[in-house]
């Protein structure tokens, strides 16, 4: 019957409005229940009347009594679950405004500790990069060390192969003169003895002819 089909949608939409509002935090929908077992109530009675004939009140009972059940059991089941969420909700909704405001305090510490670690971490990092460039400076200022270094030793052996070189013509200078030198004083201690003896040869034919 019709009544039936009325009061059937009706409990299942109460039931699930119960349901939506123990899962749902955010709403309550206590008032909605209640509406709808007045709702109920209303179509019920509203269809039991438009069935009843005065003229003929026995055979319009019925119909008049399936609309007062619809009535009542639309009108009982939102009293008894708009009851149930006035014991029940109500806890519910303690407890989970107490759970939101510690998953707040937990969203505010996470949000101070990841600004505060982020900004300890943006100068650690930027004391990393500070120090990298320091040490690329300091390596390529050591390279250029290392390079100046090599290139003054290098000019130094030279100078000094140089310098070697130098002492060694020198010294062969120096021996050529002195073989010279020496080869000079004996070719002089020749010649003067050659002229000593010339000389007292001719001195001795000049007395001869005396």
């Amino acid at each position: 019957m019709m009544t039936n089909a009325i009061t059937l949608t009706i409990s299942i939409m109460i039931v699930a409005l119960f349901i939506q509002s123990m899962k749902n935090r955010g709403r309550n929908f206590k008032n909605e229940i209640v509406s709808l077992g007045i709702l109920g109530t209303f179509i019920g009675i509203a269809i039991g009347l438009y069935h009843f004939d005065v003229t003929n009140i026995k055979e319009s009972m019925p119909q008049l009594l399936e609309g007062l059940k619809t009535a009542f059991v639309t009108s009982g089941m939102g009293i008894f679950f708009s009851i149930l969420l006035s014991i029940f909700k109500p806890q519910a909704t303690k407890k989970e405004e107490v759970i939101y405001a510690l998953e707040e305090v937990v969203k505010d510490f996470n949000k101070n500790l990841t600004e505060q670690f982020g900004d300890n971490f943006k100068q650690l990092n930027d004391a990393v990069k500070n120090m990298i460039l320091w040490q690329d400076n300091y390596k390529s200022h050591i390279q250029e060390s290392e390079q100046s270094i090599s290139h003054i030793i290098k000019e130094l052996k030279q100078i000094s192969l140089a310098k070697e070189s130098e002492q060694a013509n020198i010294q062969k200078l120096i021996d050529n003169l002195t073989s010279s030198s020496d080869k000079v004083k004996v070719s002089l201690e020749e010649t003067t003895d050659i002229v000593k003896e010339n000389m007292q040869l001719l001195l001795r034919e000049a007395n001869g002819r005396l």
